[in-house]
């Protein structure tokens, strides 16, 4: 009898760890199996940044151009100090409670990884603001887009907002002086993470990245230099 308890904990472990390995391994054929494989940047087109902190992806856009305002939605005076609004922002999306508490991997907490892989409906959009962006090779590279794309990427971010009885959306406070969270609308959850929604918000507009890209690298990969 003993014996047989002692074999249940094993099992349960051994599965575990498969779940796991499929997970690890399903990520990495989706982020090297290509959506929109044909997909050409324009030599032309608008200037946009992927840019990646280690745990999270975003998308820098500039605030003004032909296609679209982003000042409209996203205003000076949500900020502490109007005078950090910058000339672009950088927008991610994901999990309220690890993206309030970790800003790096080292800041994680148990119960919000589990909230997260579990799934939750509790979402932001994080926004920094940037003054004219340079790429840099490990966590910021450019990509140029068209108009039309570029109009399709401002629709999907902009429908994620939560906007109050005014039309307005709802910014609470980032990490320092230069970034703000935004209520969010959305399901979080290990099949769909933050950077998994990058990856969307890029193949929906027509542009080529992986198929499945729950981690960073699976996007950053697709923007080399």
């Amino acid at each position: 009898m003993a014996t047989s308890r002692m074999k249940w904990p094993k099992r349960i472990i051994k599965g575990l760890a498969a779940i796991v390995m499929l997970y690890l391994v399903a990520a990495l054929f989706g982020s090297i199996l290509p959506a929109n494989q044909f997909w050409k940047s324009p030599d032309d087109g608008i200037e946009l940044f992927i840019e990646t902190n280690g745990i999270h992806t975003g998308i820098i856009m500039p605030i003004q151009t032909d296609v679209h305002d982003w000042s409209e939605l996203v205003r000076p005076e949500h900020m502490g100090d109007p005078t950090r609004y910058g000339s672009h922002i950088l927008v991610g999306w994901g999990h309220e409670g690890v993206y309030r508490n970790a800003e790096y991997w080292q800041d994680l907490r148990f119960k919000d990884a589990a909230s997260a892989i579990f799934g939750s409906d509790d979402v932001l959009l994080h926004i920094y603001h940037l003054n004219y962006p340079q790429t840099y090779p490990h966590y910021r590279r450019s990509f140029r887009v068209s108009e039309a794309e570029y109009r399709l990427i401002v629709a999907a971010i902009k429908g994620r907002f939560v906007l109050n009885d005014s039309g307005q959306p709802i910014p609470s406070k980032g990490y320092g002086q230069s970034d703000l969270f935004y209520k969010s609308q959305g399901h979080y959850n290990a099949f769909y993470t933050c950077n998994s929604w990058t990856s969307d918000v890029l193949r929906k507009a027509g542009i080529r990245t992986g198929i499945w890209t729950p981690f960073q690298g699976g996007v950053m990969r697709w923007f080399l230099e």
